[in-house]
């Protein structure tokens, strides 16, 4: 299956709600307890690309209106100081991990920032069994810098997550 990487668009959040409403239900993954609706995620892609950041779909090549995955840079905090920091996600659908649609999408989003206004991109990664997500941000050079050590608790077990950090080139 060959996929296409492009700017979210608003007809496309409802299959990212969908997607990510899998991630909240099923794994420790996202701390999130109760899925965001589309309201929530139009207000996210607002938010998101009004500040020049990348928001991103994968689509399949052949039909584009099926959204495989999404990434995008968030805030990584509110506070003014942070600004030029952000938070990097991506989430595919579960039929569509194992085909390197990670590793394009995480390509593509350090393609796209804008390297005045972001300086540094910080990943926190829950700890789990697979370390896939450590390994791909590992693979784009980002750096391990910590874990907080039983910071989240869902579905009745306390979990870790991994700090990694990118340095934007030239930055």
């Amino acid at each position: 299956m060959s996929t296409t990487i492009r700017p979210a668009v608003e007809s496309d959040l409802g299959q990212v709600a969908e997607i990510y409403a899998h991630y909240v239900a099923h794994t420790v993954i996202t701390f999130d307890y109760t899925a965001p609706d589309v309201d929530e995620w139009r207000s996210r892609l607002a938010t998101i690309t009004g500040r020049g950041r990348p928001f991103l779909v994968a689509t399949d090549t052949e039909d584009r209106d099926v959204v495989l995955g999404y990434a995008y840079l968030g805030d990584f905090r509110t506070k003014t100081a942070y600004d030029w920091t952000t938070e990097d996600s991506i989430y595919l659908r579960p039929d569509a991990t194992g085909r390197g649609l990670g590793s394009a999408m995480l390509q593509a989003l350090l393609a796209d920032l804008d390297t005045e206004s972001v300086r540094r991109v910080v990943a926190v990664i829950s700890v789990i069994e697979s370390d896939a997500s450590i390994r791909l941000h590992e693979r784009f050079g980002f750096e391990r810098t910590g874990t907080l050590r039983r910071i989240g608790w869902k579905f009745d077990r306390w979990i870790d997550c991994a700090v990694l950090q990118y340095e934007v080139p030239g930055t």
